[in-house]
């Protein structure tokens, strides 16, 4: 695990963040995180937790993926019912922050941070970007949103390509639930090193097309003023001319 999915130091951090600028004009992202489901036959005891919002019983894989679809950072094994935020909340990624490359850039005056991605179920926090929610969006900020998911899709692109190589992780199986995590771990391990070599994937006619996420609703999270300005300060770069 170790050796195959691991944050990026700095330089690659930014290397990343630097192609991220380059195409969607949002600096300092250097990944993109989300939740997908696993399906397991859960156990009796506790089975209602497994349930998850589409009503079958599943895992939950976090996943940080960059933009070249290669996982740096995984949390498995949550149940089902569990919300991405609580996962999140739960997760080594969350616990320790210092181990997420550290490196400022000054952005419309603002002390801007290595970024990850996140859809709405994430909370905002300085080095956690997602969008703006809400009616009446103005033009900027809807704009600023298409940008930011285009960046975040590659994590769902991502799982795409891993169910589609191990379909032991699309469908039900009858594999212990307790070692369904190291399943997922050793198929995103593998994941990695498929993607590293480029192999191409199976033929079109097997190849799993998960429906795009549906974010499960905002975080109700107490606004983070540090977050909330650098979120502005993204949107007034990406209204300059460049």
């Amino acid at each position: 695990m170790k050796q195959y999915i691991a944050l990026p130091n700095v330089q690659e951090a930014q290397q990343i963040a630097q192609r991220n600028y380059e195409a969607q004009r949002i600096p300092q992202v250097y990944g993109a995180i989300d939740g997908t489901h696993i399906p397991i036959r859960a156990p009796s005891d506790g089975y209602r937790d497994y349930v998850n919002r589409k009503g079958w019983t599943s895992i939950v894989l976090q996943a940080v993926v960059d933009d070249q679809l290669m996982i740096r950072d995984i949390c498995v094994g949550s149940p089902g019912s569990a919300h991405d935020a609580a996962v999140f909340a739960t997760s080594n990624l969350f616990r320790y922050p210092a181990k997420h490359p550290q490196e400022s850039l000054e952005i419309e005056g603002v002390q801007v941070p290595l970024l990850l991605a996140g859809d709405p179920a994430y909370p905002l926090l300085p080095w956690v970007m997602k969008g703006f929610s809400g009616p009446n969006l103005t033009e900027a900020q809807t704009l600023f949103n298409e940008q930011l998911s285009t960046i975040r899709v590659k994590v769902e692109h991502t799982f795409g390509h891993l169910k589609t190589r191990w379909r032991v992780l699309a469908k039900m199986c009858d594999i212990d639930h307790d070692f369904m995590p190291t399943v997922v771990a050793t198929c995103c391990i593998l994941h990695n090193i498929c993607e590293g070599d480029k192999q191409q994937l199976p033929p079109a006619a097997l190849q799993v097309h998960p429906a795009p996420q549906q974010p499960q609703g905002h975080t109700r999270d107490e606004p983070d003023a540090p977050a909330l300005e650098i979120r502005q300060a993204l949107v007034n770069h990406l209204l300059r001319p460049h």
